[in-house]
């Protein structure tokens, strides 16, 4: 389709992307721009009979339309611009992980380990073909001022060891390094694939307290694969 849009008119489509540009509106729809499947290769305009729809720049969304024609036009730099203007009958807000990292199999945990008052649940974890995620919550129930420090968290399967990974284009909720006494957060955590069809996970989460008499052995998680 991005290479002949014309020859697909009419074509339903049904696919994710996400806005690189602010929206443009009028008082007869909103114009979008996007990359389809998040591929920069992929630029896609988008058009919807809805001035008030809310989306912004750097949103995740999920579009049904159909096909219309193929845009020629010039960039910001006077370069030429060739894009599919997608009909859309729907546009819906949706996340990073939905759209281009689904899950390919969850494995609920719901495990908690209290240290001292300092508690460390790992609600699930869920391996998609480009990442591993894992879900987190952290009560501090202690007296004390509490520090999580994801940098050190590992996953551990078979003999190969995986570190959290950066991925700018994802915002997922983020744990605090110092937490509160009284205060609880929930998080995820992204590291890179592991084998879907490979051994348990180990999953191993630093913390410590601001109260140095106190001793805090890593927490440690098992992800039952098989």
């Amino acid at each position: 389709m991005y290479s002949d849009p014309d020859k697909f008119k009419n074509r339903s489509v049904d696919f994710y992307a996400k806005i690189f540009i602010v929206p443009e509106k009028d008082d007869k729809g909103t114009y979008i721009q996007a990359y389809a499947n998040n591929d920069d290769s992929k630029n896609t305009l988008i058009t919807i009979v809805d001035p008030k729809l809310d989306v912004k720049q750097d949103d995740v969304i999920h579009v049904v339309g159909t096909v219309n024609k193929e845009f020629e036009g010039e960039n910001a730099l006077g370069g030429t611009v060739n894009a599919p203007i997608i009909l859309a009958s729907k546009v819906e807000k949706t996340d990073y992980a939905t759209a281009f990292a689904p899950a390919i199999k969850t494995i609920e945990v719901n495990k908690e380990i209290n240290q001292h008052g300092y508690i460390i649940k790992l609600n699930k974890v869920e391996l998609a073909e480009k990442e591993t995620r894992l879900y987190i919550k952290i009560n501090n129930t202690s007296k004390e001022k509490v520090s999580f420090y994801s940098f050190n968290a590992n996953v551990v399967q078979g003999s190969k060891q995986f570190k959290e990974s950066d991925n700018y284009d994802e915002v997922v909720p983020e744990l605090d390094s110092e937490i509160l006494p009284g205060v609880d957060q929930e998080g995820v955590l992204i590291f890179e694939p592991v084998r879907v069809d490979g051994e348990n996970l180990k999953i191993i989460l630093d913390g410590t307290s601001d109260n140095y008499e106190l001793n805090f052995d890593p927490f440690t998680f098992e992800a039952i694969l098989k």
